[in-house]
């Protein structure tokens, strides 16, 4: 604690010199996701900076719902949450890294006239664990806009083992026409998850009873285990108006009469304006893109008895391989032209299809070699319909149907119904919504449910499509939001006990009580979120009864008003359950029945000082540990990360 004050003393000292020699800037960066009809459709995301998510750095905690983790920083995961929000077709996920993972998907578009930058910085002070995480963007010409992300998590851990280095970096260019006519975006993105895996400790109660003070003497199961994921990509989209912006309008001068006579009798030329084009043809859009998912993991002591109840051993040193290669293509038409809508589209309309060829590759312990084990190709027919009624009910739907190639049949329908109580900006008005939405989708299993090959586990499976119905009613109130939502699953495909996909033959139902509130109450902020769960079979699906998470902080204005300093108190928190157990050698959770977690609140208590466009901020994680009570885990034989001080500061820079 006595270096925690010197920090902090230190810290105040220093910003008042550099509260002095800032100049204000305020500067406000929009941005979109990657997907164009986003931009038209979708009002425009803001960055979020307020002091309030400065100490926010781990991606972990930066969304409504916990996740069942390791014992370090940048190891696999698993939402305590159920979300049947997976797309249909072929699966290149990587679920239990997800988090960690940039794709196409999540690629960001900075739209600022000025360059923007922003930097943050984190490290410990008992260990060397650091994160790195950079951004920038900018206007770099009228129309083209340069965006650059990276970011690094380095933790060695303090446990056996249990070292994460993990990094992604991207880049995307737009360009669009000075008359907004064509627009094009062109993307490469890089991802690479080292880790460590020690298999989780070997007796919990070593660490329960904490005889040992030094958690890096404990037993783990693995000391020479270790999973290499590389994720990358490239790809363009762009698309074109089929009209132009404007449209010629002839203006034809009409003959005076004053007084039953003529005043000019002659035909005056007719002359040329611009308009703006109300209607148009719509866009044609077409997208590439190319991915490829590298798996390796290592083991120079496969022989142990972590994994004795599994397949026999091709080789006494693990190296399995896995390379999935995608290629994918694009092509439709949308009723968008050159409007702006920000979430109040009257009408919109498209449809499309896509080709996706996919190659599997896996190392063959016989052939001594990689080889190519399977290739699919299918096509995928697309539509989407946007409805709006009086400016106040908004009807949305979304097909999509496998209808070539693998997983044929497969299909997904949305559908959501959004309802707004007023036009108004002020009372109810737009603030006030009330939604609907349903989604029945049909999902093949996956090439990694359906046939497997490795040095610990080896399958091939017959099993049949499971069939998804969910609906969710949720309501709006600003930032206040609550709903239900019930989930009926039939023939779900799950990892059972022995660590092997299974399908249960019946109905699964999950149903879930949720909401999520951020206020300001003079200088004290308040934002949580918490759900509650009930699963119909818990043979096949577990989840906690109740999870939640709320953090609150109180604003003090320093040094006459040159600084903010900003306490603030983060409690997560989730009931016990048999939480799923995880195999490194196929980087997936499954079923165990012998371990409950959870009944254990992780406490956060963070300082951070604004200045400006920086803040800097001191983070004490897990206090709960100093009350002496151990039963701290977040994953069956994985302790919650430990307490450490956490160093921090972001500093966005506009110039």
């Amino acid at each position: 604690m006595k270096r925690l004050l010197v920090t902090i003393l230190s810290l105040l000292i220093g910003i008042t010199v550099f509260a002095q020699t800032q100049k204000t800037d305020s500067t406000l960066v929009t941005f979109y996701p990657s997907n164009f009809d986003s931009i038209s459709l979708n009002s425009p995301h803001y960055l979020d900076t307020t002091t309030f998510h400065a100490n926010d750095f781990d991606p972990l905690y930066n969304n409504r719902g916990l996740y069942s983790t390791l014992s370090n920083t940048g190891l696999a995961h698993q939402s305590m949450r159920f979300m049947a929000t997976k797309s249909i077709g072929f699966d290149m996920d990587i679920n239990a890294f997800k988090q960690y993972i940039k794709t196409d998907k999540d690629l960001k578009t900075y739209l600022s006239l000025l360059p923007y930058s922003k930097i943050q910085y984190v490290m410990t002070s008992v260990d060397k664990e650091q994160h790195l995480d950079f951004q920038f963007g900018r206007q770099i010409y009228q129309g083209l806009y340069l965006t650059f992300e990276y970011s690094n998590c380095y933790s060695p851990g303090v446990f056996t083992n249990n070292k994460s280095d993990n990094n992604n970096c991207s880049v995307n260019v737009l360009y669009t026409t000075k008359d907004q006519r064509y627009r094009a975006l062109a993307y490469w993105f890089r991802n690479k998850i080292a880790v460590q895996e020690n298999g989780g400790i070997q007796y919990d109660s070593v660490y329960t009873s904490h005889q040992e003070s030094d958690n890096s003497v404990i037993l783990t199961n693995l000391t020479n285990a270790s999973n290499l994921i590389k994720v990358s990509g490239a790809g363009f989209q762009h698309y074109f108006n089929l009209l132009p912006q404007y449209k010629k309008t002839a203006v034809i001068a009409t003959d005076t009469i004053v007084n039953d006579s003529i005043v000019n009798d002659s035909i005056h030329p007719v002359t040329d304006s611009l308009t703006t084009r109300k209607f148009t043809l719509g866009r044609i859009n077409h997208s590439f893109a190319y991915q490829r998912n590298q798996m390796f993991y290592n083991e120079t002591s496969a022989a142990l008895p972590f994994y004795a109840t599994y397949d026999t051993l091709f080789s006494a040193n693990t190296t399995d391989t896995t390379l999935i290669h995608k290629y994918h293509n694009s092509l439709s038409w949308n009723t968008l032209g050159y409007q702006n809508y920000s979430d109040n589209v009257p009408f919109y309309l498209n449809a499309g299809i896509d080709y996706d060829f996919y190659k599997i590759k896996q190392y063959n312990y016989l052939e001594d070699s990689t080889l190519t084990d399977r290739t699919h190709s299918q096509v995928i027919l697309h539509g989407d319909v946007i409805v709006n009624l009086f400016g106040l009910t908004t009807i949305t739907g979304h097909a999509q149907l496998i209808t070539l190639g693998y997983q044929i049949g497969d299909f997904d329908l949305r559908g959501q119904w959004k309802q707004r109580f007023g036009k108004s900006e002020s009372g109810f008005g737009k603030n006030s919504i009330l939604s609907f939405d349903i989604d029945l989708r049909r999902q093949s299993p996956t090439w990694f449910e359906t046939k497997y090959t490795s040095n610990h586990f080896r399958w091939e499976n017959d099993f049949h499509a499971a069939t998804y119905l969910t609906m969710d009613l949720h309501g709006q109130y600003k930032s206040f939001h609550a709903g239900v939502r019930n989930t009926t699953i039939n023939d779900l495909i799950y990892f059972n006990q022995e660590a092997r996909p299974a399908q249960h033959d019946g109905i699964v139902s999950i149903s879930e009580i949720y909401g999520s509130a951020a206020t300001t109450l003079g200088r004290f902020q308040l934002e949580g979120f918490f759900a509650l769960n009930y699963v119909s079979n818990e043979d096949v699906l577990r989840l906690p009864t109740f999870q939640g998470r709320l953090k609150a902080s109180y604003s003090q204005p320093i040094f006459k008003r040159a600084a903010i300093l900003q306490p603030s108190l983060t409690v997560h928190y989730f009931t016990k359950y048999r939480a799923n157990a995880y195999m490194p050698a196929l980087r997936t959770f499954y079923l165990q029945d012998d371990v409950m977690i959870g009944n254990y609140p992780y406490i956060d208590l963070a300082l951070a000082i604004n200045v400006k466009q920086a803040d800097i901020f001191v983070q004490y994680s897990n206090m709960f540990l100093l009350t002496g009570n151990y039963d701290a885990f977040v994953a069956p034989h994985y302790p919650m990360r430990d307490s450490k001080i956490f160093f921090g500061i972001n500093w966005r820079l506009f110039n």
